[in-house]
């Protein structure tokens, strides 16, 4: 086989990269149903190594890469807004709950950030490292954008995101395990503050109740850092 030639082929033609990642997370999705949905195989995780393999032998760029699927990107919004019905659902137990969301919300969004940002400065990361650190626990778009404002590296800030959100999907089961947590609502807020998309895929499978409750969490975990992290990045400065 002429590699140089499909590798031309693949940086000549944009729908190329589109059709691979559709197809590397359907691929994974039959993968994952055909094993009983085994927490390690989950379909983004399986995507995830098939897509990275072919950017890292066609050494293809992130800017390349993303310019091609700018379409996915742009249902994200969409997808993410689609997540409000089962919010609705659960209005009134979201409610009754209210003072605790937000105290959960605000401490644990607080710590998550702090323990990271200071885990790399302990291990002398560069400032736009650290800075890109601080939005791994919210949802790709919004990442991308407060990364830009707060002087971090959009796409590094990308990358802390999609493994904030496998490590969380993998072992959330385990520690609700460890710890015994039998409430599917703690589940789902827990899934969805820390492992924002990702983790509120994985609270979908668990059942609804959590999936709104993991939906609430990660909007307003992404709302709250969008405002508020641009902020403090500003004050320190």
């Amino acid at each position: 086989m002429n590699y140089d030639a499909l590798i031309s082929y693949i940086h000549s033609t944009p729908l190329t990269w589109l059709i691979i990642t559709l197809a590397a997370f359907k691929l994974g999705i039959i993968i994952y149903e055909k094993f009983n949905k085994h927490t390690l195989l989950q379909p983004i995780i399986i995507a995830y190594v098939i897509i990275l393999s072919l950017i890292v032998y066609t050494n293809t760029s992130f800017e390349k890469y993303f310019k091609s699927v700018e379409i996915i990107h742009f249902f994200l919004g969409p997808a993410t807004v689609a997540l409000a019905l089962p919010l609705y659902k659960n209005l009134k137990y979201i409610k009754s709950l209210f003072l605790p969301i937000v105290l959960t919300l605000f401490i644990a969004g607080v710590f998550s950030i702090v323990i990271a940002v200071s885990l790399l400065y302990i291990f002398g990361a560069h400032l736009p490292t650290i800075l890109s650190m601080t939005t791994k626990s919210i949802t790709a778009p919004i990442a991308i954008i407060t990364s830009e404002q707060i002087g971090a590296i959009p796409s590094l800030a990308v990358g802390f995101v999609l493994i904030t959100g496998i490590v969380g999907a993998l072992f959330g089961t385990i520690v609700f395990k460890i710890f015994k947590v039998k409430y599917e609502t703690s589940k789902g807020f827990a899934l969805g503050l820390v492992s924002h998309g990702i983790g509120t895929a994985r609270a979908i499978e668990i059942s609804e109740k959590a999936a709104a409750f993991a939906a609430l969490a990660m909007g307003l975990s992404g709302i709250f850092t969008a405002i508020f992290l641009p902020m403090v990045i500003t004050f320190f400065k």
